[in-house]
């Protein structure tokens, strides 16, 4: 008799998906990837907040930033999709 294993991930992953929630697990990890993703640069004066109908919100602490990442936002969406390996963000809205 055999005894088919699983890892917990591939558990976990599965679990997930059976739950709805996979998505969901997509999008937070793309926030808590968003440093690695746009360099120590722009992490350092911005903070990646929320996903909502797949719009990325970002605080960025100076004016002169938002306006500066306001112009590189199609390069950071394709740049955030990606890393995720599919289209999780359609826009990013700078606050």
């Amino acid at each position: 008799m055999e005894i088919a294993v699983e890892t917990i991930g591939d558990a976990l992953a599965k679990l997930l998906s059976q739950l709805g929630l996979e998505k969901e697990v997509q999008r937070s990890q793309l926030l808590v990837d968003w440093p690695e993703v746009v360099g120590e640069q722009i992490a350092k004066v911005t903070e990646a907040e929320r996903i909502e109908d797949r719009i990325l919100f970002i605080k960025v602490k100076h004016s002169v930033w938002r306006n500066e990442l306001y112009f590189r936002k199609a390069d950071l969406i394709k740049k955030l999709n990606k890393h995720a390996g599919q289209n999780l963000v359609k826009d990013i809205r700078f606050y």
